[in-house]
């Protein structure tokens, strides 16, 4: 055993893992969740998620982490199932707790397994514990591959999940820190279908341009009759050379010939939530439904 998992070790005997929940507003709603799962200032991609989620029924959620995006999906009502598809199963051991917690698990399944394009098969990931960002790539995960921190995980495809699953999913939401093109592989046959939108968060590293990361998504778009979006401007890609700049970035990836979401109009990059029309449209009706139940004057 290294240093890093007997200090955990240690740890978890002594303080016994205890986790601290805490009860915030979120969405309309109050909901428990650990420090850190809700992030302040939002995400990049939070409010985006969010916007397309209110038009979805089944939701993928790829490299779900501790839960933030799965948390997001299901307190949308429409959302009937999220699926949590994390290779850290600390962190997806938190998520599904987070979830429990709130009463949101009867909609939620959860795979522990790195997403790829070949199933049954064994990734190292380089991890600490249930941190954000582990990758595959030791170079992506600084912190863990300088305390040589790794776990190996087994391999699954979408394809084969949504097969196993017998689900039919109209959103994925990929954050693979740099294997995206790897995720996208495995799900040539849901793109097929020619009904499901792709929330793609980019990465770059030191062994994974973000140029060549872009072309090998942009790549599989041109083979799959998919169109890219840097959802950023936004603006059609057909070329990294628009974010090749960028260490992280979003890509929306729908079928060919469909217009960029209405959805998605006027709200930027880290842009809070309440600015997606879908988010407006459900205070009005509130404020309807409150004016309705108060007493006449």
């Amino acid at each position: 055993m290294d240093a890093t998992r007997a200090l955990r070790a240690l740890q978890r005997r002594l303080h016994g893992d205890r986790r601290e929940f805490h009860e915030v507003s979120y969405l309309g709603r109050r909901v428990l969740v650990l420090h850190g799962v809700i992030r302040d200032p939002p995400d990049y991609d939070e409010a985006w998620f969010y916007a397309c989620a209110q038009r979805a029924s089944i939701v993928l959620d790829v490299g779900a982490n501790q839960g933030q995006a799965a948390l997001i999906a299901l307190l949308c009502p429409n959302v009937k199932e999220t699926v949590l598809i994390e290779a850290n199963p600390e962190a997806l051991a938190i998520g599904a707790e987070i979830l429990v917690r709130n009463h949101l698990s009867e909609r939620a399944r959860f795979v522990c397994a790195f997403a790829s394009n070949v199933a049954e098969q064994t990734v190292r990931l380089w991890t600490v514990a249930a941190g954000a960002a582990g990758s595959m790539y030791a170079g992506h995960a600084s912190t863990a591959s300088k305390a040589g921190s790794s776990i190996d995980t087994p391999t699954t495809t979408l394809d084969e999940l949504v097969s196993a699953l017998k689900i039919e999913p109209d959103l994925v939401k990929i954050d693979v820190e740099g294997a995206e093109r790897l995720v996208l592989e495995g799900a040539r046959e849901l793109a097929h279908r020619g009904n499901v939108t792709f929330i793609v968060e980019m990465h770059s590293n030191p062994e994974l341009s973000m140029a060549a990361n872009g072309r090998a998504v942009l790549d599989w778009c041109q083979r799959m009759s998919y169109e890219a979006w840097y959802m950023t401007e936004p603006q059609k890609v057909t070329t990294p050379d628009v974010f090749a700049h960028r260490g992280r970035c979003h890509l929306l990836l729908i079928p060919r010939g469909l217009p960029y979401p209405d959805c998605l109009v006027g709200i930027k990059q880290q842009g809070d939530t309440q600015d997606s029309p879908a988010w407006q449209k459900r205070r009005r009706k509130q404020d309807r439904e409150l004016r309705r139940r108060m007493p006449a004057v």
